[in-house]
């Protein structure tokens, strides 16, 4: 019997990881091309059913994870690790699962700063529930600059000025994408100016950028 429910386990694995593969690229592209639209989605999804919130995409958690573990690929691919030079960061990056937890974390710092300033912005308390619309929508819009930036990084590593040159011009087109759909996303949800929106979207990226830098000081003891 279980032995049974091991393989309906495996079974249900097999078939969510299988749909990875198609949802994945699916759901980049269309927060890629359509950010605003895929910020109403999530709108839409959590109204719904839990069994039948985002049959057609990835969840937005999942999706960052998952965004993060493709530009894991890419470094793994170009034969990039990151070592870690003291106890502390030898433990996280000393294998997949920590740095991958890890990363998730990192890149999920963003999307919690944007949550935390548009309630604040709009005098909304904070709850669990106040907190998963708009994490969820800052989740989706996160994730292609998170490939992006990784995959940047990876290139600027590489030895030879071109790969630098080009890991650097991605680096700033994937910040440029993200301040443009946070000022979007900001001005629609707080209603505001694009100038204030725009410095809204500027103050969570600097922030969640201070934060990032911080931590990874403290982790590489550099």
């Amino acid at each position: 019997m279980d032995f049974l429910k091991l393989l309906r386990s495996l079974e249900e694995f097999l078939y969510e990881l299988c749909t990875w593969f198609l949802f994945f690229p699916r759901t980049l592209y269309r927060v890629i091309v359509h950010p605003r639209r895929m910020a109403q989605y999530v709108n839409t999804e959590l109204t719904q059913k839990l069994e039948r919130q985002f049959d057609d995409a990835i969840s937005p958690p999942m999706f960052l994870m998952l965004a993060v573990l493709v530009a894991h690929g890419v470094e793994l691919l170009m034969h990039q690790t990151v070592v870690g030079t003291n106890e502390l960061s030898r433990t996280v990056m000393g294998n997949e699962e920590s740095l991958l937890l890890y990363r998730s974390i990192t890149f999920a710092i963003w999307p919690l700063v944007a949550t935390v300033h548009l309630l604040r912005r709009k005098r909304v308390p904070m709850t669990r529930e106040s907190l998963r619309r708009p994490f969820f929508m800052q989740c989706y819009l996160t994730a292609p600059f998170a490939v992006a930036l990784s995959t940047s990084m990876v290139f600027v590593r590489l030895p030879g000025e071109l790969s630098t040159t080009l890991g650097i011009a991605t680096g700033l087109l994937s910040a440029a994408w993200y301040l443009v759909v946070q000022t979007g996303w900001l001005k629609v949800a707080l209603q505001r100016s694009w100038l204030n929106s725009a410095l809204s979207a500027l103050w969570v990226f600097a922030l969640g950028t201070a934060i990032n830098l911080t931590v990874g000081i403290v982790l590489l003891g550099s």
